[in-house]
């Protein structure tokens, strides 16, 4: 693993892949715990931490804050790996914790797709010296939505968003940008790759058709110049609350 390299394709493009950064015994610890953290959900778990796909049964589409309910999530936020490709891409700069760990998964067509977004609409740091690094526990394909995220796009800053009414994703794109421009790249990946991303690049995910699992594991890591913008960050809060309220999941 060359981590200049790395660090040149994500200052480059605002994404990357590192292959096989762990093992497939470490993949199935995770899943085993991410498995046991989601059987022991309560029936009245709080709006926001979970949201779960329209299909019969329901199943878990986002776990916000697995580290809260899983050491080997907490674990997985200081992981000596992580940090050290992070190092590299912040040279000048203090990587900071992880923020939390969410589980993402694509459940098969009920999901829908993932419509266009910066993950700075929902985060809010200015400067946006941050990221998202996505560990795929597995695998994911052109068949069962793949994150793709647009080539160059961190560099043209926070783009304007629009309220979607969507849980999960209550903010999209108000003009999706031209992929001529912009090429789009599937993030293909095999379990225990992980994709970093910058919190700007402009990312989708279609719809799964594999009758396949895509489970990820997303973690947000910010360098020691990011911070928050409090009325930004006040206003999302607020959007959040309207939507739990609409779709009565306070």
């Amino acid at each position: 693993m060359n981590l200049q390299e790395i660090a040149d394709a994500y200052n480059r493009d605002g994404f990357v892949i590192v292959r096989q950064l762990f093992s497939a015994d470490e993949i199935a610890e995770m899943a085993a715990y991410l498995q046991q953290a989601v059987d022991a959900l309560p029936p009245d778990v709080e709006a926001g931490k979970v949201y779960f796909d329209d299909s019969s049964p329901k199943r878990v589409k986002a776990y916000h804050r697995l580290n809260e309910d899983s050491e080997c999530f907490e674990r997985l936020l200081t992981d000596t790996r992580i940090i050290e490709i992070l190092q590299a891409i912040w040279p000048d700069d203090q990587v900071l914790p992880g923020k939390g760990a969410s589980m993402f998964d694509k459940p098969s067509v009920s999901s829908g797709d993932t419509p266009p977004h910066q993950d700075d609409t929902f985060q809010c740091w200015d400067p946006p010296f941050a990221l998202s690094a996505t560990v795929a526990i597995d695998e994911s394909t052109t068949e069962n939505g793949p994150l793709s995220c647009q080539k160059g796009t961190h560099l043209l800053g926070m783009l304007p968003h629009r309220f979607s009414g969507t849980v999960g994703f209550s903010r999209v794109l108000v003009d999706p940008l031209d992929e001529a421009t912009y090429p789009n790249t599937q993030l293909c990946m095999k379990p225990g790759d992980m994709a970093l991303h910058h919190i700007l690049s402009v990312h989708s995910a279609n719809v799964n058709r594999s009758g396949l699992p895509r489970r990820q594991i997303g973690i947000g890591y910010i360098s020691s110049r990011a911070r928050r913008d409090e009325a930004a960050w006040a206003q999302y809060q607020k959007d959040l609350d309207r939507l739990h309220t609409q779709r009565n999941l306070v």
